[in-house]
């Protein structure tokens, strides 16, 4: 038994060794290469793939790779987020204008288009994912993402039209108006995880939702919860 142990510890060392080296080389940063070995560690702990997978150290880089492009491509559209931001809720007292402009396009986005949709289009036009990412990640044939992402750019017209006009209705219930805070604050703080969580669930249900969040979150602060993210891009243009 201990030499099993002893065995698995030598193994996680080693594979954190060569997590450490490939998150350096990615980042150039010691400090960011640390804070991307941790949310790697935290994604493949969660998954509870990790112990069972034919090659973990492919796995580890395939997590870290992959979670370093979303943090590069969230950094590389925080100001282009910003603007929409604005320029969608522009009617709006701004004193606190990027919550309320973030709550109004998330209620605007669960009113107009259904869980599919603005699934695709968060990963799609927000994220930066292609096709082919967005169909991995959804389990979905690249055609079936192409016509969600239509259906969804078709909407967006009228999306612009209702935030701009402020016809809206405030929504009266609180399970509705915590999923907005949430996803708010998710996107404010670049938590696309929690986001997709999010919108994937039926809009007239937030308690199973927020459910489905809590739980999600509960495991990964089991395995020590990542450190801060940036913010991604929200496009709302036609």
């Amino acid at each position: 038994m201990e030499a099993t142990m002893e065995k698995k510890n030598i193994e996680l060392e080693r594979l954190q060794g060569v997590l450490s080296r490939y998150c350096l080389s990615l980042t150039k940063s010691r400090a960011e290469a640390e804070d991307l070995s941790q949310d790697t560690w935290v994604k493949a702990m969660d998954s509870a793939q990790l112990p069972e997978h034919a090659n973990p150290e492919a796995y580890l880089l395939r997590i870290a790779r992959n979670t370093w492009i979303d943090r590069v491509r969230r950094q590389s559209t925080h100001s282009r987020m910003m603007d929409s931001i604005r320029s969608l809720a522009e009617h709006q007292a701004m004193t606190q204008e990027s919550r309320i402009g973030t709550e109004l396009i998330m209620q605007a986005l669960l009113t107009f288009l259904s869980p599919l949709q603005r699934t695709v289009f968060l990963l799609r036009d927000v994220i930066g994912y292609s096709a082919q990412e967005t169909a991995l990640r959804l389990g979905l044939t690249t055609g079936a993402v192409k016509a969600a992402l239509h259906r969804a750019r078709a909407a967006l017209p009228p999306i612009r039209q209702a935030v701009e006009a402020g016809t809206l209705p405030a929504p009266k219930d609180e399970g509705l108006r915590e999923v907005l805070r949430t996803l708010a604050i998710a996107y404010e703080g670049g938590d696309i995880d929690a986001m997709l969580t999010l919108v994937q669930q039926g809009d007239l249900e937030p308690a199973p939702a927020l459910a489905v969040l809590q739980s999600r979150r509960v495991r990964a602060a089991s395995n020590q919860a990542p450190r801060g993210r940036s913010v991604p891009s929200m496009q709302l243009a036609s």
